[in-house]
């Protein structure tokens, strides 16, 4: 079983209370990622801004990120099979969980990019013969995708 702890993004990104839209704009384009915790001054977790919540209008630029978060934020443990993080991020259509270790702190998040670049490297080069992509193309359903992943030990 592979579990999610070896396909998180551990260097996890924050942006403060307080911060503006903007802020958040500006640490997400940085560091190329969509999803960004929203921490209270203790460091503590309030929600996630994502990159969908990020309007064109200025005026909402400047606007605290708060207003925009998410909140309570999902999450699952370290140990968690890929599969299980998976089904559960489609089951409650989430593009992200928090991943807590044993001591219940956060060590990591887990994306929708996180999971599609560990399922690609899967896949085999354009070159090659690549069957399971063939059937996935073929395929009508989520739930017939998610049946191929839990297959393919996903």
């Amino acid at each position: 079983m592979t579990e999610v702890k070896t396909i998180m993004s551990k260097n996890l990104k924050t942006v403060c209370k307080g911060s503006t839209l903007q802020d958040a704009y500006t640490i997400m384009e940085e560091f190329r990622i969509r999803h960004l915790p929203v921490v209270d001054f203790m460091g503590e977790i309030m929600g996630i801004v994502t990159y969908k919540d990020l309007h064109a209008d200025y005026a909402v630029l400047k606007m605290p990120v708060e207003f925009f978060m998410s909140f309570p934020v999902e999450q699952i443990s370290e140990n968690s099979s890929l599969r299980s993080t998976a089904l559960r991020m489609l089951e409650k259509k989430l593009s992200s969980l928090l991943i807590i270790n044993e001591d219940q702190e956060v060590v990591g998040i887990v994306t929708t990019d996180d999971l599609l670049w560990h399922l690609a490297s899967h896949f085999k080069n354009e070159n090659d013969e690549a069957p399971f992509m063939d059937k996935v193309k073929l395929q009508t359903t989520i739930g017939e995708i998610a049946r191929m992943f839990s297959q393919a030990g996903i």
